[in-house]
C-alpha cells in the first residue's frame, strides 16, 4: 500500500516538472515560430529540453532553418530538431548535399547517423535517395581543390559497398596526405582525439586548410599538430583575417600561428573580448603579454576585470603589463591568495600570484615574507606618482631602508592613496621610504606635530613646507626605535617575519 503510494508521488512530481514550462520560453517560441501559446505549449510538453533553451538558442535555430531554404513551420512539426545544434544541423545539411541527395528532408537530417554510417552507397541507389548513375567518388573528391593533377584513383576497391561515412573519411585522410603529409597514424589518432572533425564538409575542410596556408601562412607541421585547426570554420576564419586585422597591435595572422587555437574562436567573441579590454583600459602592450585571454568567455572575462577593481590585491596590477595572467588563472590566483594569508604571508607578488607552480611552491616553502627583487613595489608607487618621476631613483632610495622588500604592496598603496590626498607626488616622491610605514603611524604623527606650535623649542610646524613635513614624519617615527627601521612594523608584526603563526583568512570572492 505505502510502496503503491510512493510510486503514486513520484509519477505526480514528474507530471508537476513537465507542465512547470519556463513562461519566457513559452512567448519567445510563440514569437519566433508564429505559433499560438497552446501550440506551444504542446511541443514543450513533448520536447520538455526546450524549457532549458535562452532566447539566442531558439532565435539561432529559426535563422539557420530559414538560412538552409526550410519554412520555419518544419521546428513545429518535427521539434526533434532543437535537439540539435545548429552548426550541426548546417554541417549536415551540406554533407548530404555533397554526397548528391536529391531532396534533403527534415527526417533525413534527423536520421542522418543511420544513413551515413548504416547504408551503403549501393543501398542508397536503389532506395532512390542519390542518383542512380553518378561517380560518388568523383563528387566527393570536387570538393577539394588542392588535388595533384597526376593523381588518377583515390579510391580502391567496389565504392557501392561502402558507407558514405567510410568513403569520406577515406577521401578526406588522402586528401590531408598529400596536403599536409598526415601520415595513416596520424589521422587516427586525429578522429579519435577529434571524432567531430569526420562530420565536417569536405568543402569547408578545404577551404579552412587554403586560408590557413595561403594567407595564415601556418607551416604544415603546426597544423598536423593542432588538428582542430580544420574544425575552423571558413567564413568565420575570414572574418577574423579581414574585420579583427589585429590583436594586441599585432597583425591577427600572427597572432594565429603563435596561438593556433584562436582560429576556432568566434569573430564576434573576439571582438566582444576585444572592446570589454579597452573598456577597461587594459591596453595593447597587456594584450599582447597575454592572448590566451581570448580563449575565455567574453561574460567571464567582464566579471573577473570587474571584481579585479574590487580586488585590493589585483587592483596594484590593474596597469602592469602582465596584468591579464591574473584575469587567465583566476581561480589558481585567488587560492594561492588565500593559502599565502592562512601562512600569513602577505608580500605577494605578480610573479608568485600567476607564475608557474616550481615559483608559487618554492616561495611557499621559504622562510620569512618578501617580494622577491622589489619590482613590483617600485612599479605600483609610480603607478601612483606618475611616469614625471625615474623609477631607477625610487628603486635606489627604497634599497636604502633595511626592510624594504618586507612590506605588503596593499598597504604600500594604500598609505600612497592616502597621503596623495594632503600632499603632492613630488612631496612623497622626495621622500618615498614613507610609503614602507603604517598609515596608523603616520596619520597620528600628523597630528601629534601640528598639536604643538614648536618641536624642543626649535622648530614651528607652520613654517615646515609639505615636503620637510613628511621628512619629520619619518624623523619622528624612527626616533623612537632608534633609526633601526624598525618603525615599519606593527604590533602584530616582526622584524624577522620568520616562522610566523598561521592566521585565519576572509575567503576571497570567487569567479
Amino acid at each position: 500500500m505505502l510502496l503503491g503510494r510512493l510510486k503514486l508521488c513520484c509519477r505526480l512530481q514528474k507530471f508537476m516538472r513537465m507542465i512547470s514550462i519556463n513562461h519566457e520560453n513559452l512567448y519567445t517560441l510563440c514569437r519566433h515560430l508564429g505559433i499560438s501559446k497552446d501550440k506551444a505549449h504542446f511541443i514543450m510538453l513533448k520536447q520538455p529540453y526546450i524549457t532549458k533553451f535562452c532566447e539566442e538558442d531558439i532565435q539561432s535555430m529559426v535563422k539557420t532553418v530559414y538560412d538552409l531554404g526550410y519554412p520555419k513551420d518544419i521546428l513545429i512539426d518535427y521539434p526533434n530538431l532543437f535537439y540539435m545544434l545548429p552548426v550541426t544541423l548546417k554541417n549536415r545539411y551540406k554533407i548530404l548535399e555533397e554526397c548528391g541527395f536529391k531532396e534533403i528532408t527534415p527526417q533525413l537530417l534527423l536520421s542522418y547517423l543511420n544513413i551515413m554510417k548504416q547504408k551503403t552507397v549501393g543501398e542508397l541507389r536503389s532506395g532512390g535517395l542519390i542518383p542512380q548513375f553518378f561517380n560518388m567518388e568523383n563528387r566527393l573528391a570536387s570538393c577539394m581543390t588542392q588535388w595533384p593533377t597526376s593523381l588518377t584513383t583515390l579510391i580502391y576497391g567496389d565504392v557501392n559497398s561502402l558507407t558514405l561515412h567510410s568513403l569520406r573519411l577515406k577521401i578526406i585522410q588522402r586528401y590531408l596526405e598529400l596536403v599536409i603529409d598526415l601520415t595513416e597514424d596520424e589521422f587516427l589518432r586525429g578522429l579519435k582525439t577529434y571524432p567531430t572533425l569526420q562530420h565536417r564538409p569536405l568543402k569547408a575542410i578545404n577551404e579552412t586548410l587554403v586560408i590557413l596556408q595561403s594567407q595564415v601562412a601556418m607551416p604544415k607541421y603546426k597544423i598536423k599538430s593542432n588538428l582542430y585547426l580544420i574544425h575552423a570554420d571558413p567564413d568565420n576564419l575570414t572574418q577574423i583575417l579581414f574585420k579583427l586585422r589585429e590583436l594586441g597591435g599585432i597583425d591577427v595572422k600572427d597572432v594565429i600561428r603563435m596561438y593556433p587555437k584562436l582560429a576556432t574562436k568566434n569573430y564576434s567573441t573576439l571582438q566582444e573580448i576585444k572592446d570589454i579590454l579597452e573598456k577597461h583600459g587594459i591596453g595593447s602592450e597587456a594584450q599582447s603579454r597575454c592572448f590566451q585571454v581570448f580563449t575565455l568567455s567574453p561574460r567571464t572575462v567582464e566579471e573577473r576585470l570587474t571584481h579585479a577593481k574590487t580586488t585590493p590585491e589585483f587592483s596594484l596590477y590593474i596597469n602592469h603589463p602582465r596584468f591579464l595572467k591574473i584575469i587567465l588563472y583566476n581561480k589558481t590566483v585567488l587560492k594561492r591568495i588565500i593559502n599565502l594569508k592562512n601562512q600569513n604571508k602577505k608580500c605577494l607578488s605578480l610573479n608568485v600570484l600567476s607564475g608557474s607552480s616550481v615559483r608559487y611552491e618554492s616561495f611557499e616553502k621559504a622562510p620569512g615574507d618578501r617580494l622577491g627583487k622589489g619590482k613590483d613595489l617600485v612599479f605600483a608607487i609610480s603607478q601612483v606618482l606618475g611616469s614625471g618621476f625615474p623609477t631607477k631613483n625610487i628603486r635606489n632610495t627604497l634599497r636604502k631602508h633595511p626592510f624594504w622588500i618586507n612590506i605588503p604592496l596593499v598597504e604600500v598603496r594604500y598609505v600612497c592613496d592616502k597621503l596623495t590626498k594632503d600632499f603632492s607626488p613630488q612631496d612623497i616622491y622626495d621622500n618615498v621610504a614613507v610609503l614602507l610605514y603604517p598609515w596608523n603611524k603616520i596619520r597620528k604623527t600628523i597630528e601629534d606635530i601640528h598639536k604643538v606650535e614648536a618641536l624642543n623649542g626649535h622648530v614651528d610646524i607652520n613654517k615646515l613646507n609639505k615636503t620637510q613635513q613628511l621628512s619629520l614624519v619619518v624623523y619622528m617615527i624612527e626616533k623612537e626605535h632608534y633609526f633601526s627601521g624598525n618603525g615599519v612594523w606593527t604590533d602584530d608584526q616582526q622584524k624577522n617575519i620568520v616562522n610566523l603563526e598561521s592566521k585565519p583568512t576572509t575567503k576571497l570572492k570567487k569567479i
